[in-house]
């Protein structure tokens, strides 16, 4: 199929009616567009009235929008276009961390973190010694060493 050849004419003609278009406003919106479009008067009602009684009045002038969908073009609307007032307020400020800190007692090296895991991780492993059913032979480890006066007894007994 041949490649379409377009004029300059053609090419211009088309330039100025897209500019002439992009000059004309809106004339057919979307549910999200329209709340945009409106978003300042949107704003202003909802600074005395809740999402549920602004959709109840757009609902009832021909706007059929629920009230979450209102809530969820505003507040996508407010990130959009002042991401600063959406961001959620720091519950401590980090002085009041530093004092925390400060107070705190030291603890015995046996509570720190890695010492008790050790701790754990040692007993975990006596704990499976004995936990195995009798007969099954369990690899040895320098943990499982046995003393001196220890007598082995034949598997057989």
């Amino acid at each position: 199929m041949p490649e379409s050849i377009y004029s300059l004419e053609q090419v211009s003609d088309w330039q100025a009616k897209l500019t002439d278009l992009a000059k004309k406003p809106r004339t057919r919106f979307s549910k999200k567009q329209a709340v945009e479009a409106m978003i300042e008067q949107i704003e202003l009602a909802l600074q005395s009235h809740p999402y549920d009684e602004v959709a109840q009045s757009l609902k009832e002038w021909g706007l059929d929008i629920a009230p979450g969908s209102l809530k969820q073009y505003v507040n996508a609307y407010r990130r959009e276009h002042n991401p600063e007032a959406t961001k959620p307020a720091r519950k401590r400020s980090s002085g009041s961390r530093g004092k925390r800190a400060a107070n705190r007692r030291p603890q015995p090296a046996s509570q720190k973190p890695a010492a008790r895991s050790a701790a754990v991780a040692a007993k975990g492993s006596e704990d499976k010694a004995v936990a195995e059913p009798p007969g099954k032979k369990v690899k040895a480890t320098a943990a499982d060493s046995k003393p001196d006066s220890f007598i082995e007894m034949p598997e057989e007994l």
